[in-house]
């Protein structure tokens, strides 16, 4: 798994990092998860194009750790983000020229990567219309939607 690269699924998931935290819904299951530190740390490099290698080298060196736990440590967390169907593995994927950046921001010691998982939304995201468009956008529901 290491030189491995990864995508997500834009139409089931979206993301947003703000600061040191990174929010992600996955608009299939209803799951949201919130990852700080390292975990947004973790995220930014995978979907930025980075391998587990290029992620662990870069985390090794940013949080002054061993590349060894950290590799550890992201295929745990890279396991579950899969298990959740946060993440697919990506195929064909070229490798990246440039390393990506991280944002700065004031960095703790290295800790294993933690994406707290939230299901208290599921029905709240099927009622919202917003996600039942076609095209044509927001306010107008798609032939089937169920209003």
């Amino acid at each position: 798994m290491s030189k491995t690269r990864f995508i997500i699924d834009p139409k089931n998931i979206s993301h947003e990092r703000l600061q040191d935290e990174v929010i992600i819904i996955n608009l299939a299951s209803g799951a949201y998860f919130s990852g700080t530190g390292p975990a947004a740390d973790v995220w930014t490099l995978l979907l930025s194009g980075a391998s587990l290698d290029e992620a662990a080298v870069t985390l090794a060196a940013v949080y002054s750790s061993d590349e060894s736990a950290i590799r550890e440590d992201l295929n745990a967390c890279v396991s579950m983000l899969l298990e959740r169907q946060v993440l697919s593995e990506a195929a064909d994927v070229l490798p990246i020229v440039t390393v990506p950046i991280l944002p700065e921001v004031v960095r703790g010691a290295w800790a294993s990567p933690v994406f707290d998982e939230y299901t208290d939304m599921w029905d709240l995201l099927q009622f919202d219309p917003i996600h039942d468009v076609g095209e044509a956008g927001w306010p107008y529901a798609t032939p089937n939607a169920k209003l």
